[in-house]
């Protein structure tokens, strides 16, 4: 068994468990909610504790638009699918999720201080999975340009 097959085997794995703790999280939201509401952003309003649990659904929803295009771009890579149109396809799609949830936080951010650095958190990913995007179409193109050479 090859070393890159071992991590992307973990990888998955790892992808599984994180939608399943979405799961949870969404199972769970309205008490997760609370408390972060309660204890850590000292909101007591009504209105506001709602906001930041419609902050906290849409985040998750977010998550999962990150989670299920990186399983798949996993799937391709096991595949031996790597420098794929399709792969580029799902990291612009994490990327677009990860903007999301950015403006998502910023909007919590109003609410509980801490929803500003998630916003970053996200902000750095796009960028980093954005990154890695352009890296990967421009060997397509290179790949494309060796194949009519041939």
């Amino acid at each position: 068994m090859r070393y890159d097959d071992v991590v992307l085997r973990w990888a998955k794995i790892a992808t599984i468990l994180f939608t399943a703790m979405a799961v949870v999280a969404d199972v769970c939201g309205v008490i997760i909610t609370k408390y972060i509401a309660y204890c850590w952003a000292e909101v007591t309003d009504q209105p506001r504790v709602i906001a930041l649990g419609v902050v906290f659904y849409i985040g998750t929803v977010g998550g999962y638009t990150v989670l299920i295009p990186l399983f798949k771009m996993l799937c391709n890579m096991s595949k031996d699918k790597v420098f794929d149109r399709e792969n580029t396809k799902l990291m612009m799609i994490i990327t677009a999720a990860l903007i999301g949830i950015a403006i998502d936080c910023v909007a919590g951010g109003f609410i509980w201080s801490g929803c500003w650095i998630l916003t970053i958190v996200a902000l750095f990913m796009a960028l980093v999975v954005l990154s890695i995007r352009v890296v990967f179409a421009k060997a397509i193109t290179m790949k494309e340009e060796m194949d009519l050479t041939i």
